[in-house]
């Protein structure tokens, strides 16, 4: 025969169950998984989108770990945190990135001196261009020459 302290002790462990069950998803998410610190370096990132403070050193990478994927995508809150630990430090931080782990910069791009006063600077669309326009003019003039004399020899 169950006795009313069984059903309390069978209703505690069904409530701690459920409560269990129901805080699991919210405890292993990324976000909330993210230390205070490191939330701190990304409010101080959305604030301005530069790191102005200065934080403990775990912080930044912490940070770079918690940066939710459309800002990670969209934005450079990763290579702005990175260069906030490399300031704080002397040393680089290894970013993640989809297409592995970064920690070098890429080089940029060069781009080769045009000189102006050269001729070669005279754009290439527009000798196109005026191409095109005189072939147009040419079409209309030489139509205009064969209808006047289609006219002038209906009148003979």
């Amino acid at each position: 025969m169950e006795t009313p302290s069984s059903h309390r002790l069978a209703a505690a462990a069904l409530a701690a169950a459920l409560t269990t069950a129901l805080a699991a998803p919210a405890l292993s998410s990324g976000a909330a998984a993210a230390t205070p610190c490191a939330q701190a370096v990304l409010a101080d990132w959305l604030d301005n989108s530069r790191i102005d403070g200065l934080y403990d050193l775990p912080c930044y990478g912490d940070a770079i770990d918690a940066i939710p994927d459309d800002l990670r995508d969209y934005s450079d809150a990763a290579d702005v945190i990175a260069r906030a630990f490399q300031r704080a430090t002397g040393r680089e931080l290894e970013v993640r990135t989809p297409q592995g782990r970064q920690t070098e910069p890429l080089p940029p791009k060069v781009v080769p001196s045009v000189a102006a006063s050269s001729p070669s600077s005279v754009p290439l669309p527009l000798l196109v261009l005026a191409a095109l326009a005189l072939a147009v003019l040419a079409a209309g003039g030489l139509g205009y020459v064969a209808r006047r004399r289609q006219g002038s020899a209906g009148d003979d």
